[in-house]
């Protein structure tokens, strides 16, 4: 037992060391776009929430580069430049953190799609790729949504994803992502999108490299 405590302490202690010594981004975040105001106080006010959390705190502590909250009307809150969470401010602060944890898992564990696609790219492999990444911020969101006690309702996978826990919760997600391409109430049609971004992203670095 002595052995096997000492080899748990050295395991954690390498976590840590590890963490601290991962590089951090100090350069400021991009500004807001158009239509959207960056608003501290909100911005404020869903950390808190987001610390009163297990997850949404172990979520805000792994974050390596600052994020900007940006606030205005969008029906589904997204991330953009890898660190802008482009919210809306007519939510409540419940439902504005969930949507954050979900958004922050990809800036913490890497975003669905590539910044570049090359021409000899495998839009199979992409696509599977952001599939995986998309159930595992959404399984977050739902957990996140049931810390903060909010009603299952927002996503038609959300009371099914509840009763579920691990990696079955995250299979649940996916299954949901491909059998709705094209979106659903509450999501935008992320899985055509890839899609289609890849093949037009894969066909222009192949013009390009073309003499």
């Amino acid at each position: 037992m002595g052995g096997m405590a000492v080899i748990l302490v050295g395991l954690a202690l390498a976590s840590v060391l590890k963490g601290a010594s991962d590089p951090v981004d100090t350069t400021p975040a991009p500004p807001c776009p158009f239509g959207f105001v960056d608003n501290v106080g909100d911005a404020e006010r869903i950390r808190e929430q987001l610390r009163a959390v297990p997850e949404g705190a172990e979520l805000l502590g792994a974050l390596r580069r600052e994020v900007r909250f940006c606030f205005g009307t969008i029906d589904v809150p997204v991330v953009t430049e890898g660190r802008l969470l482009v919210l809306d401010a007519r939510a409540s602060v419940p439902e504005q953190a969930a949507r954050v944890g979900h958004l922050l898992h990809h800036v913490t564990e890497g975003m669905p799609f590539p910044d570049d696609v090359p021409a000899d790219a495998d839009c199979d492999a992409i696509l599977e790729t952001a599939i995986e990444r998309e159930a595992e911020a959404y399984a977050l969101e739902v957990r996140l949504r049931q810390a903060v006690d909010l009603d299952p309702d927002r996503y038609e996978f959300e009371p099914a994803a509840r009763r579920a826990s691990g990696r079955a919760q995250v299979a649940l997600v996916e299954r949901y992502l491909r059998e709705h391409p094209s979106g659903a109430p509450n999501m935008d049609p992320l899985i055509a999108g890839y899609r289609q971004r890849c093949e037009v992203e894969r066909a222009e670095a192949g013009s390009a490299s073309s003499p």
